[in-house]
């Protein structure tokens, strides 16, 4: 698949996945924690601080999406190799982090009240080590990424 195609179907995509997110974020998350305060009134103290929560990792996942739909605009436009994309691929890093983040001060709240089923405890561990994989993951290829655009820069002096 060429990137004519590639880069257009990727920010389609893209834009989906933000625009659903952002449904998530707005109505279904709000409407289910509210259904779960009234169902369960011994725990509806914790709606609004797991919702915080969860609407902040979600926005993590938003920053990575937004970032990528920047590179994908370097690709088009030749500029990969500048030092420009560092500053999306930074993005992407920090979005990871701090997805990790959310996912451990879910972990230290629901720790500190209500410890949820140990199959959540598990998932939010899952996402811990994932934000942190991912990010380190994308920080390579970020070092990756500079050596590149040394090296072209260096080969464009000679030429």
């Amino acid at each position: 698949m060429s990137t004519r195609v590639a880069v257009p179907l990727l920010r389609i995509l893209i834009v989906v996945a933000v625009l659903a997110i952002l449904v998530l974020q707005a109505v279904f998350l709000p409407w289910l924690s509210g259904d779960m305060a009234r169902d369960l009134p011994a725990e509806a103290h914790m709606r609004w601080p797991i919702l915080t929560l969860a609407v902040l990792g979600l926005l993590c996942v938003q920053v990575a999406l937004a970032c990528t739909f920047r590179l994908l605009g370097f690709i088009a436009s030749g500029g990969v190799f500048t030092h420009d994309a560092l500053r999306w691929v930074d993005g992407i890093i920090g979005a990871f982090v701090g997805g990790g983040l959310v996912c451990l001060a879910t972990i230290g709240y629901q720790s500190a009240t209500i410890a949820g089923p140990p199959l959540w405890m598990m998932v939010l561990w899952a996402g811990v080590a994932t934000g942190v994989g991912l990010a380190s993951l994308v920080w390579v290829m970020r070092s990756l990424l500079v050596q590149a655009t040394t090296l072209r820069t260096e080969l464009e002096m000679v030429i």
